[in-house]
Formats: C-alpha cells, sequence, structure tokens
C-alpha cells in the first residue's frame, strides 16, 4: 500500500508520461501506461471494499455457521468489491481515453497512419486556420465519448449507491 500511496501522490498523466518515457513510444506501451497510471485508485478501492465487507455482519454470520473463510469471501465479499471496481472502471474510462489522446498528441503513441484521436488532432494543429474540421472533429469524438462513459459510470454508481441503502 506504501508504493500505491507514492503512485496517489502524483497526476495519471505524469506517471503514464513517465512510464511511455521509459518503455519507448508505441500503441502498446500507452495502454500499459495508462493502465499502470490508474492502477493505485482500483488497489485502493478493492482493499477498502473488502476491509469493510470483511468485517459486515453476514460475513460474520456465514463464518459462525460453518463456512470456509475462502467460500465466504468468493460469495459475500468479492461480489461487492467486483461491483464496486466495475463502476468505478466505467467512470474512468473517459480519463483513460483523455490520457492515452494526450500522450499520442505528444507523439508518444501510435504513428502515421494509424487512425488516433491524439494523433489526428497533433496533426491538425498546424492546418487549423485552414482546414478548422481536421481537430475539431476528432476532438469532439474525444470529448463526447469520455462525457458519455462518465454519465454511464455516475448513473451506475447511482443505481448501486441506491440498492445499497
Amino acid at each position: 500500500m506504501r508504493a500505491t500511496d507514492i503512485l496517489l501522490a502524483f497526476p495519471e498523466f505524469l506517471i503514464a508520461l513517465v512510464v511511455v518515457a521509459v518503455l519507448g513510444p508505441g500503441p502498446t506501451n500507452v495502454a500499459l501506461a495508462v493502465t499502470i497510471a490508474a492502477v493505485p485508485v482500483y488497489v485502493r478501492l478493492a482493499r477498502a471494499q473488502t476491509r469493510t465487507l470483511g468485517t459486515a455482519e453476514h460475513v460474520e454470520a456465514a463464518r459462525i455457521l460453518g463456512v470456509p473463510a475462502p467460500l465466504a469471501f468468493v460469495r459475500h465479499v468479492a461480489p461487492g468489491v467486483v461491483g464496486s471496481l466495475s463502476v468505478l472502471a466505467t467512470i474512468g474510462i473517459g480519463s483513460s481515453i483523455l490520457a492515452a489522446a494526450g500522450l499520442s498528441f505528444l507523439g508518444l503513441g501510435p504513428t502515421e497512419p494509424t487512425p488516433e484521436w491524439g494523433l489526428m488532432l497533433s496533426g491538425g494543429r498546424n492546418v487549423i486556420g485552414q482546414a478548422w474540421w481536421v481537430s475539431v472533429f476528432p476532438g469532439a469524438a474525444i470529448t463526447i465519448t469520455a462525457i458519455a462513459a462518465t454519465v454511464v459510470g455516475r448513473t451506475l454508481r447511482s443505481r448501486a449507491d441506491g440498492r445499497l441503502s
């Protein structure tokens, strides 16, 4: 958890930038960098949920009734943890898209002629005065996709919170 705390002290984009700088540019390295940068948030949530649900009354009741600890974990703790992580992952899709597009915009992602939004934005910045659509449409696609993924994630979270209360 100390390593997680250290990684959480830095912005995700900065961590992704450092990972790509170490591994080198490319689509696989960008995906790996964005994943490594996002993992600490999921680790922290999974640990907190596991500790909270592990001491819940229904889990203790199952243990008192003789259910083995691994089976009690699989039946009672894991579904709650997986549900919370899936909601957080849905919310995090937007920030992951933005981070990957930002890395590609800086030239650390895929190279031409790969169709990638950040690369399209980068290619259109030099001709914005003559052909504005070259940058506007990929930027709009990034924005709409990130907003849509975040709205879906927040809707799932509100439904999960309503179900739990």
